[in-house]
């Protein structure tokens, strides 16, 4: 008779009822993120006001609407990223119904991609340009691939390195690609380790499969979309006075992150670790890094050209060589 009772309420009870478990659940992984959150995230001054506003969400008319589980997800990760850009939540079907992943891998999509190596080529006035998307994983295949990279450009006299659409990736790798722009042991970076309290510090490796270019002009192009580790090489350049960075102002991510489960297929990348400059004894977390020449990331690239042209008429003395400069600057 309950049974019966129970299917045959209005439809407005069931309503009711399904948003009052509905509500139970999500509070259920609010409650599970915050408690990381506490127990984990690096920027410890941060954790009281983020907490707060985790546990306010309850009021939000957003949160009431969220009624899938992607939805969700995607809610506490708006809300997530207005403290820290290297937080995100998401949602896996736990019952393995889905077996199609959504995303692929950032890691795994670079590996396949050339490591995220997109051109490298000679321009007029033998000025060398690199662009590329992400900082692979370090492999003997990814070492391959950047030794092919530098070989190509070591004679160039002048080098611009476009990282306006680099969204990051492996230190490892800042460390290896920086290796062929400085001196060995050059003290690039340190990463404090909440977790575990202890600091890792990252130097120029001794020895790299190619020529090194320890003086040639560097220029390396930035948008408002370069990100974590494509930070951490622009920002560790530029304070070490080895780069002249020209574009706009980065995102403003310095915290490596990792996943934690939150129940019932949702998941959340909250950062446990923290960079730390040897220079400034900071990092660009929240405010980017700002460029030596600030402009629009469209126009970066004739801006760092056409510097990299006159630095290079300069020094060279072959008349065609500076005829072609010439040439190539009155069109940019």
């Amino acid at each position: 008779m309950r049974l019966i009772q129970y299917f045959g309420l209005p439809l407005a009870m069931l309503s009711c009822i399904s948003s009052a478990n509905e509500a139970l659940n999500k509070q259920e992984v609010v409650s599970t993120l915050v408690n990381e959150i506490e127990n984990s995230y690096v920027e410890t001054d941060k954790i009281p006001g983020l907490a707060k506003s985790l546990r306010q969400l309850k009021d939000n008319q957003a949160f009431q609407g969220a009624v899938t589980k992607d939805e969700f997800a995607a809610l506490l990760s708006a809300e997530l990223k207005k403290t820290d850009p290297h937080f995100g939540v998401q949602w896996r079907d736990p019952s393995g119904v889905v077996a199609k992943k959504k995303y692929e891998s950032w890691f795994t999509k670079l590996a396949r991609n050339n490591s995220g190596f997109n051109k490298v080529e000679i321009l007029p006035g033998n000025v060398g340009y690199i662009d590329f998307w992400g900082f692979d994983n370090v492999t003997d295949e990814s070492k391959r691939i950047v030794a092919g990279v530098m070989t190509f450009v070591a004679n160039a006299d002048a080098l611009l390195i476009d990282l306006r659409k680099n969204g990051g990736g492996s230190g490892e790798m800042v460390q290896l690609i920086s290796s062929y722009f400085l001196k060995p042991d050059t003290h690039l970076n340190s990463i404090y380790w909440r977790t575990t309290n202890t600091t890792r510090e990252f130097y120029t490796i001794k020895e790299v499969a190619a020529k090194a270019n320890l003086t040639i002009p560097l220029y390396v192009l930035t948008s408002k979309g370069t990100f974590s580790a494509a930070e951490e090489f622009v920002y560790n350049l530029k304070h070490l006075n080895r780069a002249t960075l020209v574009g706009e102002v980065t995102k403003g991510g310095a915290n490596p992150w990792q996943y934690y489960e939150l129940g019932n297929g949702f998941r959340a990348s909250i950062p446990i670790a923290k960079a730390i400059n040897p220079v400034t004894k900071s990092n660009w977390e929240g405010v980017g890094v700002k460029p030596d020449i600030v402009t629009t990331s469209e126009t970066a690239f004739n801006t760092a050209y056409k510097r990299a042209l006159k630095d290079i008429a300069k020094v060279v003395d072959n008349e065609y060589q500076l005829a072609e400069i010439k040439d190539k600057i009155d069109t940019l």
